[in-house]
């Protein structure tokens, strides 16, 4: 019977990250000595019609979570949580491709060649990014505050099933979807890989013929074993589906070698030559050092993602820890 760990699941969700922890200890004991109490009363172990009717009484996850939340005005304590949920959904969809836009967008010779400096570019696009979230905001707000003076309110939050919810998830655990997923995709890059980029004097973009320097060799190798490498890891986590703070300090290891690897590579001149039909060897020689140039340009945007990237792994080595140290994995696990 695990109706109560999913309810609870369900209420953390809901939940400030701050006070989740505190919270769900509270509502779990209160749960559970109600539990003695009806088992008690009634003479007989609790069936699991009679827990759902218990958390059924106590009332759906989110309207058990609104308790210990903010009291709000023009949106009430029932759909508080769902707003300010559905506002941070909004947001990510409205700031990441906006981020991905300016980045190729200072990143193209577009910009540039029309005498726009970087500066100027970022204020046009940050004034409409702001009118664009905040009317967005505002439609969001609308929505909720007509739904907290109709009855859909009421059917949206009293009509709920316990056998319904979520089921649970161990916080280590990984779906061997996505395993399996990860290792025919790495599969499929090293061959790829190893039949079309190994020799650095014969690759082809249509009529287009690249030369690259020696540097290529370390990048291409370098490349072939760090995909070997995460596809090993994501074998082992098919086999063995849980997290292990092994097997994130790996993952870890092998993102800041990858980083690494590719910003020495915009800055290691990789392009020796290109030619094509028409080409003279002026021109040629131009289309090389734009080439390179831009690449080495790109160096400062490559730290940044690397940078996030290595937060990000650090972040889910802490957070493994932290919940290892909540949820203690079996023996088997280990």
């Amino acid at each position: 019977m695990d109706l109560i760990p999913r309810y609870l699941q369900a209420v953390r969700f809901w939940l400030p990250k701050k006070q989740q922890d505190d919270i769900i200890a509270e509502l779990s004991e209160d749960i559970r000595a109600q539990l003695t109490e009806r088992e008690a009363a009634l003479g007989r172990p609790l069936t699991e019609a009679d827990v759902e009717a218990l958390l059924r009484q106590r009332g759906s996850p989110i309207m058990v979570a609104n308790r210990y939340l903010p009291q709000q005005s023009l949106i009430g304590p029932p759909l508080f949580p769902i707003y300010r949920f559905v506002l941070k959904v909004v947001t990510l969809c409205i700031l990441i491709p906006a981020g991905l836009g300016w980045l190729v967008a200072l990143l193209s010779p577009a910009v540039h060649a029309g005498g726009h400096h970087w500066a100027s570019y970022f204020g046009v696009a940050w004034d409409e990014l702001w009118t664009a979230w905040f009317v967005s905001m505002g439609v969001v707000t609308l929505v909720f505050a007509i739904l907290e003076r109709t009855h859909a309110k009421a059917q949206l939050l009293e009509d709920w099933n316990p056998r319904k919810l979520p089921p649970l998830r161990h916080p280590h655990s990984i779906p061997r979807s996505s395993s399996v997923i990860e290792i025919a995709v790495n599969l499929c890059v090293v061959a790829w890989w190893a039949a079309n980029m190994a020799s650095p004097q014969n690759l082809h973009i249509g009529s287009l013929r690249l030369s690259l320097s020696p540097a290529w060799t370390w990048f291409f190798w370098a490349v072939l074993v760090l995909t070997v490498a995460s596809a090993c890891i994501a074998a082992v986590n098919l086999i063995r589906p849980w997290w292990t703070t092994a097997r994130v300090a790996a993952r870890l290891c092998l993102d800041v070698a990858g980083s690494a690897f590719f910003c020495w590579l915009l800055k290691a001149n990789v392009i020796a030559a290109i030619d094509w039909p028409s080409a003279t060897p002026d021109k040629a020689a131009f289309i090389v050092s734009q080439v390179n140039l831009w690449l080495a340009r790109m160096f400062p945007f490559a730290i940044l993602v690397s940078v996030i990237i290595l937060a990000t792994n650090l972040y889910r080595l802490a957070r493994l820890r932290k919940l290892a140290r909540m949820h203690p994995m079996r023996p088997a696990e280990v």
